[in-house]
Formats: C-alpha cells, sequence, structure tokens
C-alpha cells in the first residue's frame, strides 16, 4: 500500500473546503447580482464552480481512508457512519419545521448546506471516535 501523508492529505481536505466555501460565495453573488440575464449556460457553469473544490475534497478524503491502517479505517467509517445519521436528522428536523413554518428558509438555500455540513459533521466525528481508541 502506498505510504500517504497525513497531514497532507488534512491540509488538501481543509484548502479544499475553503475553496468551497469561497467559490460558494462568488458564484452566489455573481448568480444574484451580475449574471440575472446571463445565458443558461453561462448559469450553468457559474452554478456548478464550487462542485470543482469538492471533487478535489473527495480524492483527498479517499487517500486518507486508503492510506490508513486498519484501526484509522475504522475510525474513519464509524465517523461517516456517525455524521450520516446525525446530518439526516437534522435535514429531516428542519424540513418538519419548515413544513410547520416555525423557520422561514428557502429550500434551495439550505441544499446548498447539507454537503459541507456533512463533512464537518464527519471531521468532528472523526475526532470523537479517535479519542475512543487512545
Amino acid at each position: 500500500m502506498k505510504h500517504v501523508n497525513r497531514k497532507t492529505s488534512l491540509a488538501n481536505c481543509l484548502v479544499s473546503a475553503l475553496a468551497y466555501l469561497a467559490t460558494t460565495w462568488v458564484c452566489v453573488w455573481l448568480l444574484k447580482h451580475r449574471l440575472l440575464d446571463a445565458p443558461v449556460v453561462v448559469r450553468a457553469l457559474v452554478s456548478l464552480m464550487p462542485v470543482i473544490p469538492i471533487g478535489f475534497a473527495i480524492g483527498a478524503v479517499v487517500s486518507l481512508v486508503r492510506g490508513g491502517d486498519e484501526l484509522q479505517r475504522r475510525i474513519d467509517l464509524e465517523a461517516l457512519a456517525i455524521a450520516a445519521v446525525v446530518i439526516g436528522l437534522g435535514c429531516l428536523t428542519l424540513s418538519f419545521l419548515l413544513l410547520a413554518h416555525v423557520l422561514d428558509l428557502s429550500a434551495r438555500e439550505a441544499l446548498l448546506w447539507i454537503f459541507p455540513a456533512q463533512w464537518i459533521a464527519y471531521g468532528l466525528a472523526r475526532i470523537w471516535a479517535q479519542r475512543r481508541y487512545r
């Protein structure tokens, strides 16, 4: 198995996450303020800008998981499972609150944050799972 520098992989994840946030902000700003009347192809390309750094983040995480030993893989699996359940429950809760008009939030805007929330939850769950094995 190829050796993977964990610090480099984690740094790549962080850079990718920051790039995602930046491109999402730029994308939303452009679509709301500058590209209202732009051709649909231009709007589609701009709207997909944040997908590029997410692709790099996914690659970094896959590299990190594949390069880990059995214990690290177990920690990653636990973290991913916990994150999936937490975010799933959060989305379900949010949808009920939106349905009851308790919150006033656009579903379009909420959908933008599900994937980043999943990765934040994974990061926190990974820290928690890793501490269990110390």
